[in-house]
Protein backbone atom coordinates (compact mmCIF):
# COMPACT_ATOMS: atom_id res chain seq x y z
CA UNK A 1 0.00 0.00 0.00
CA UNK A 2 1.53 3.07 -0.84
CA UNK A 3 2.47 5.83 1.60
CA UNK A 4 -0.64 8.09 2.14
CA UNK A 5 1.12 10.83 3.72
CA UNK A 6 2.46 11.83 0.43
CA UNK A 7 0.13 13.75 -2.28
CA UNK A 8 -0.10 11.66 -5.58
CA UNK A 9 -1.47 12.43 -8.64
CA UNK A 10 -3.09 9.24 -10.85
CA UNK A 11 -4.43 9.01 -13.88
CA UNK A 12 -7.39 5.97 -13.99
CA UNK A 13 -8.17 4.58 -17.79
CA UNK A 14 -11.46 3.87 -17.69
CA UNK A 15 -13.85 1.03 -18.98
CA UNK A 16 -17.32 1.16 -19.87
CA UNK A 17 -17.70 4.90 -19.57
CA UNK A 18 -17.36 8.05 -21.44
CA UNK A 19 -14.94 9.51 -20.61
CA UNK A 20 -11.29 7.89 -21.30
CA UNK A 21 -9.45 8.84 -18.45
CA UNK A 22 -10.34 10.44 -14.98
CA UNK A 23 -7.27 12.29 -13.04
CA UNK A 24 -7.34 12.88 -9.33
CA UNK A 25 -4.68 13.03 -6.21
CA UNK A 26 -4.44 11.52 -3.00
CA UNK A 27 -3.50 13.86 -0.20
CA UNK A 28 -2.79 12.18 3.68
CA UNK A 29 -6.15 9.62 2.48
CA UNK A 30 -8.44 12.45 0.61
CA UNK A 31 -9.54 12.88 -2.28
CA UNK A 32 -8.47 15.75 -4.14
CA UNK A 33 -8.87 17.51 -7.82
CA UNK A 34 -11.04 14.91 -9.42
CA UNK A 35 -11.17 15.58 -13.10
CA UNK A 36 -13.33 13.33 -15.64
CA UNK A 37 -11.59 13.98 -18.61
CA UNK A 38 -12.54 13.31 -22.85
CA UNK A 39 -16.02 12.56 -22.79
CA UNK A 40 -19.19 12.80 -20.44
CA UNK A 41 -21.54 14.64 -19.07
CA UNK A 42 -19.21 18.28 -17.79
CA UNK A 43 -21.87 19.36 -15.36
CA UNK A 44 -22.28 15.96 -13.49
CA UNK A 45 -18.90 15.19 -13.43
CA UNK A 46 -18.26 18.82 -11.71
CA UNK A 47 -20.70 18.16 -9.27
CA UNK A 48 -19.41 15.14 -8.46
CA UNK A 49 -16.05 16.47 -8.05
CA UNK A 50 -16.97 19.09 -6.18
CA UNK A 51 -18.77 17.14 -3.63
CA UNK A 52 -15.83 14.29 -3.23
CA UNK A 53 -13.11 17.10 -2.76
CA UNK A 54 -11.25 17.17 0.28
CA UNK A 55 -13.12 13.57 1.83
CA UNK A 56 -11.83 10.61 3.51
CA UNK A 57 -11.46 7.74 1.19
CA UNK A 58 -13.60 5.89 2.44
CA UNK A 59 -16.41 8.02 3.22
CA UNK A 60 -16.25 8.39 -0.97
CA UNK A 61 -16.44 5.06 -1.55
CA UNK A 62 -19.71 4.98 0.29
CA UNK A 63 -21.13 7.51 -2.61
CA UNK A 64 -19.64 5.83 -5.54
CA UNK A 65 -19.50 2.27 -5.39
CA UNK A 66 -22.20 0.36 -7.26
CA UNK A 67 -23.89 2.84 -8.99
CA UNK A 68 -24.74 1.71 -12.83
CA UNK A 69 -25.28 3.82 -15.83
CA UNK A 70 -24.38 1.76 -18.75
CA UNK A 71 -22.50 -1.54 -19.58
CA UNK A 72 -22.68 -2.40 -15.55
CA UNK A 73 -20.97 0.30 -14.71
CA UNK A 74 -20.89 4.34 -14.01
CA UNK A 75 -18.29 7.49 -13.94
CA UNK A 76 -18.74 7.02 -10.24
CA UNK A 77 -18.47 3.82 -9.91
CA UNK A 78 -15.15 4.19 -12.58
CA UNK A 79 -14.00 6.80 -10.11
CA UNK A 80 -14.60 3.86 -7.28
CA UNK A 81 -12.55 2.07 -8.74
CA UNK A 82 -9.38 3.99 -9.70
CA UNK A 83 -9.32 5.19 -6.16
CA UNK A 84 -9.11 1.36 -5.03
CA UNK A 85 -6.77 0.55 -6.74
CA UNK A 86 -4.21 3.67 -5.73
CA UNK A 87 -5.07 2.68 -2.33
CA UNK A 88 -4.17 -0.58 -2.66
CA UNK A 89 -1.05 -0.29 -4.99
CA UNK A 90 -1.97 -1.43 -7.95
CA UNK A 91 -2.54 1.90 -9.87
CA UNK A 92 1.04 3.19 -10.21
CA UNK A 93 1.24 7.36 -9.47
CA UNK A 94 1.27 9.35 -12.73
CA UNK A 95 4.36 10.53 -14.38
CA UNK A 96 5.01 14.30 -13.85
CA UNK A 97 4.76 14.59 -17.57
CA UNK A 98 3.69 12.52 -20.63
CA UNK A 99 6.32 11.02 -22.94
CA UNK A 100 4.54 9.95 -25.99
CA UNK A 101 6.68 7.45 -28.27
CA UNK A 102 6.54 7.65 -32.37
CA UNK A 103 7.52 3.70 -32.96
CA UNK A 104 7.78 4.32 -36.74
CA UNK A 105 11.10 4.43 -37.58
CA UNK A 106 10.74 7.60 -39.98
CA UNK A 107 13.00 8.97 -42.47
CA UNK A 108 11.52 12.83 -42.83
CA UNK A 109 9.65 14.59 -40.76
CA UNK A 110 8.14 18.22 -40.85
CA UNK A 111 8.13 19.82 -37.84
CA UNK A 112 5.76 22.60 -36.73
CA UNK A 113 6.25 25.40 -33.86
CA UNK A 114 3.20 28.05 -31.92
CA UNK A 115 0.91 27.98 -35.13
CA UNK A 116 -1.50 29.71 -32.09
CA UNK A 117 -4.95 28.60 -33.17
CA UNK A 118 -4.18 29.11 -36.96
CA UNK A 119 -6.11 26.33 -39.27
CA UNK A 120 -5.09 27.93 -42.43
CA UNK A 121 -1.44 28.26 -42.04
CA UNK A 122 -1.25 24.66 -41.16
CA UNK A 123 -3.94 23.59 -44.31
CA UNK A 124 -0.79 25.18 -46.32
CA UNK A 125 1.81 23.34 -44.46
CA UNK A 126 0.46 20.32 -44.83
CA UNK A 127 0.29 20.40 -48.60
CA UNK A 128 3.59 21.33 -48.59
CA UNK A 129 4.71 18.70 -46.50
CA UNK A 130 3.14 16.03 -48.89
CA UNK A 131 4.28 17.54 -52.10
CA UNK A 132 8.21 17.47 -49.65
CA UNK A 133 7.59 13.34 -49.37
CA UNK A 134 7.09 14.00 -45.56
CA UNK A 135 6.49 11.03 -43.64
CA UNK A 136 5.36 12.01 -40.41
CA UNK A 137 4.43 15.76 -39.08
CA UNK A 138 5.25 17.11 -35.23
CA UNK A 139 3.66 19.93 -34.05
CA UNK A 140 5.63 21.43 -31.33
CA UNK A 141 2.96 22.76 -28.82
CA UNK A 142 1.47 26.36 -28.73
CA UNK A 143 -1.36 25.18 -31.00
CA UNK A 144 -2.90 27.26 -29.60
CA UNK A 145 -3.44 30.88 -29.14
CA UNK A 146 -5.14 34.54 -28.85
CA UNK A 147 -7.35 33.26 -31.96
CA UNK A 148 -11.00 32.57 -33.15
CA UNK A 149 -10.33 29.64 -34.97
CA UNK A 150 -8.51 27.28 -32.17
CA UNK A 151 -11.27 25.07 -32.56
CA UNK A 152 -10.61 24.84 -36.19
CA UNK A 153 -6.49 24.12 -35.35
CA UNK A 154 -7.52 21.07 -32.74
CA UNK A 155 -10.09 19.50 -35.36
CA UNK A 156 -8.02 19.64 -38.33
CA UNK A 157 -5.07 18.14 -36.37
CA UNK A 158 -7.00 15.24 -35.67
CA UNK A 159 -8.43 15.31 -39.09
CA UNK A 160 -5.03 14.35 -40.45
CA UNK A 161 -3.74 12.53 -37.60
CA UNK A 162 -1.01 14.74 -37.13
CA UNK A 163 1.44 14.16 -33.77
CA UNK A 164 1.20 17.19 -31.72
CA UNK A 165 2.59 17.45 -28.44
CA UNK A 166 1.58 20.21 -25.58
CA UNK A 167 2.74 24.19 -24.80
CA UNK A 168 2.60 26.48 -22.41
CA UNK A 169 -0.66 27.73 -24.39
CA UNK A 170 -2.12 24.47 -24.34
CA UNK A 171 -1.85 23.36 -20.61
CA UNK A 172 -3.12 27.04 -19.56
CA UNK A 173 -6.36 25.87 -21.67
CA UNK A 174 -6.78 23.06 -20.41
CA UNK A 175 -6.35 23.97 -16.32
CA UNK A 176 -9.16 27.01 -17.78
CA UNK A 177 -6.14 29.36 -16.36
CA UNK A 178 -5.54 31.04 -20.45
CA UNK A 179 -5.15 34.84 -20.67
CA UNK A 180 -8.30 36.92 -20.64
CA UNK A 181 -7.38 37.78 -23.94
CA UNK A 182 -8.08 33.86 -25.05
CA UNK A 183 -11.71 33.34 -26.97
CA UNK A 184 -13.60 30.69 -25.11
CA UNK A 185 -12.98 27.01 -25.96
CA UNK A 186 -15.39 24.28 -25.00
CA UNK A 187 -14.50 21.61 -22.13
CA UNK A 188 -14.22 18.66 -24.50
CA UNK A 189 -11.33 20.55 -26.68
CA UNK A 190 -9.53 21.69 -22.91
CA UNK A 191 -9.68 17.92 -22.05
CA UNK A 192 -8.41 16.89 -25.79
CA UNK A 193 -5.50 19.40 -24.69
CA UNK A 194 -5.14 18.16 -21.62
CA UNK A 195 -4.66 14.48 -22.66
CA UNK A 196 -1.63 15.89 -24.95
CA UNK A 197 1.62 14.65 -24.24
CA UNK A 198 4.50 17.11 -23.28
CA UNK A 199 7.30 15.25 -25.01
CA UNK A 200 7.58 12.99 -28.22
CA UNK A 201 10.01 10.45 -28.45
CA UNK A 202 10.38 9.09 -32.15
CA UNK A 203 13.32 7.18 -34.47
CA UNK A 204 15.25 8.30 -37.28
CA UNK A 205 17.45 5.11 -38.11
CA UNK A 206 19.82 5.01 -35.93
CA UNK A 207 19.16 8.00 -34.14
CA UNK A 208 17.07 9.04 -30.93
CA UNK A 209 15.35 12.18 -30.62
CA UNK A 210 12.60 13.96 -28.65
CA UNK A 211 10.70 17.45 -28.53
CA UNK A 212 9.43 19.61 -26.52
CA UNK A 213 7.57 22.72 -26.02
CA UNK A 214 9.99 24.64 -23.24
CA UNK A 215 10.22 25.08 -19.72
CA UNK A 216 7.13 25.56 -17.74
CA UNK A 217 7.06 21.38 -18.19
CA UNK A 218 9.58 21.98 -15.42
CA UNK A 219 6.90 23.31 -13.42
CA UNK A 220 4.50 21.03 -13.90
CA UNK A 221 3.30 19.71 -10.50
CA UNK A 222 5.18 17.13 -8.97
CA UNK A 223 7.79 17.14 -11.94
CA UNK A 224 11.13 15.16 -11.46
CA UNK A 225 14.51 15.21 -12.98
CA UNK A 226 14.63 11.35 -13.07
CA UNK A 227 11.72 11.07 -15.78
CA UNK A 228 13.24 10.42 -19.40
CA UNK A 229 15.39 12.63 -21.28
CA UNK A 230 14.48 15.24 -17.67
CA UNK A 231 18.18 16.17 -18.42
CA UNK A 232 18.15 17.35 -21.17
CA UNK A 233 15.21 19.30 -20.65
CA UNK A 234 17.19 20.71 -17.72
CA UNK A 235 20.44 21.46 -19.64
CA UNK A 236 18.61 22.96 -22.55
CA UNK A 237 16.29 25.03 -20.51
CA UNK A 238 18.35 26.09 -17.31
CA UNK A 239 21.82 25.58 -18.35
CA UNK A 240 21.95 27.41 -21.55
CA UNK A 241 19.23 29.55 -21.76
CA UNK A 242 17.70 27.02 -24.83
CA UNK A 243 21.12 27.23 -26.73
CA UNK A 244 21.64 30.73 -26.19
CA UNK A 245 24.29 30.73 -23.50
CA UNK A 246 27.54 29.43 -25.82
CA UNK A 247 30.05 30.02 -22.93
CA UNK A 248 28.50 26.91 -21.07
CA UNK A 249 28.58 24.43 -23.88
CA UNK A 250 31.67 22.93 -22.60
CA UNK A 251 29.53 21.80 -19.38
CA UNK A 252 26.97 20.83 -21.63
CA UNK A 253 29.38 18.64 -23.45
CA UNK A 254 30.58 17.43 -20.51
CA UNK A 255 26.97 15.86 -19.60
CA UNK A 256 26.16 14.96 -23.08
CA UNK A 257 27.67 11.05 -22.79
CA UNK A 258 24.47 10.82 -19.98
CA UNK A 259 21.93 11.70 -22.47
CA UNK A 260 19.36 9.39 -24.12
CA UNK A 261 18.77 11.45 -27.28
CA UNK A 262 20.41 12.37 -30.13
CA UNK A 263 18.39 14.90 -31.52
CA UNK A 264 16.85 17.88 -29.07
CA UNK A 265 14.27 19.67 -30.48
CA UNK A 266 12.29 22.57 -28.57
CA UNK A 267 10.37 26.05 -29.58
CA UNK A 268 9.63 28.18 -26.68
CA UNK A 269 11.88 30.95 -28.11
CA UNK A 270 10.44 31.34 -31.02
CA UNK A 271 14.07 31.42 -32.91
CA UNK A 272 15.76 29.01 -35.33
CA UNK A 273 18.88 27.69 -34.61
CA UNK A 274 20.80 24.48 -35.33
CA UNK A 275 24.00 23.44 -33.01
CA UNK A 276 25.88 20.42 -33.50
CA UNK A 277 27.94 19.36 -30.08
CA UNK A 278 30.10 16.24 -29.01
CA UNK A 279 27.69 14.27 -31.75
CA UNK A 280 24.16 15.44 -30.73
CA UNK A 281 22.07 18.08 -32.58
CA UNK A 282 20.40 20.84 -31.00
CA UNK A 283 17.45 22.52 -32.94
CA UNK A 284 15.39 25.64 -32.11
CA UNK A 285 12.58 25.94 -33.94
CA UNK A 286 11.00 29.23 -35.02
CA UNK A 287 7.15 30.26 -35.07
CA UNK A 288 4.86 29.34 -38.11
CA UNK A 289 4.52 32.82 -38.70
CA UNK A 290 6.65 35.23 -38.41
CA UNK A 291 8.54 38.56 -40.48
CA UNK A 292 10.27 36.50 -42.64
CA UNK A 293 6.75 34.99 -44.01
CA UNK A 294 5.86 31.43 -42.89
CA UNK A 295 8.03 28.61 -42.04
CA UNK A 296 8.25 25.32 -41.14
CA UNK A 297 11.24 23.03 -40.41
CA UNK A 298 12.26 19.82 -42.61
CA UNK A 299 14.64 17.14 -40.76
CA UNK A 300 16.11 13.99 -42.33
CA UNK A 301 18.60 11.98 -42.15
CA UNK A 302 21.00 11.72 -44.83
CA UNK A 303 23.75 8.55 -44.72
CA UNK A 304 22.95 8.67 -40.68
CA UNK A 305 23.75 12.47 -41.18
CA UNK A 306 21.00 15.19 -39.84
CA UNK A 307 19.77 17.11 -42.09
CA UNK A 308 17.58 19.94 -40.79
CA UNK A 309 16.28 23.20 -42.95
CA UNK A 310 14.00 26.04 -42.57
CA UNK A 311 11.14 25.53 -45.20
CA UNK A 312 9.25 28.61 -46.63
CA UNK A 313 5.78 28.17 -47.25
CA UNK A 314 4.95 32.00 -48.11
CA UNK A 315 3.55 34.54 -46.39
CA UNK A 316 -0.05 34.34 -44.78
CA UNK A 317 -1.69 36.38 -47.52
CA UNK A 318 0.02 34.86 -50.13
Amino acid sequence: MPDETQTKRFIYPTQGVCPPEIHFKLNSGNLEEIRFVGGGCPGNAQLVARLLEGKPLAEALKYLVGIDCRNGTSCPDQLAAAVTAAKKGSLTPAESFRVHADTSNRCRVGLISSIEGNSAILQKFIHQMQASGIDACYCLGNLTGDCAHNKDLIQSIRKHKIIAIQGESDWCYAQGQEKKSMPPLEQKDRDWLLRLPQVLSFQMEQKTGFVFFGDYIQSLPDYSDFEPFALEMNMVCGLTHFMQDETVFPALEAMIPQFRADIIIFSQLKKWGHWHIAGKDFISLGPASGTDGLSWGQLEVDAEKIEFKIMQAGYEGG
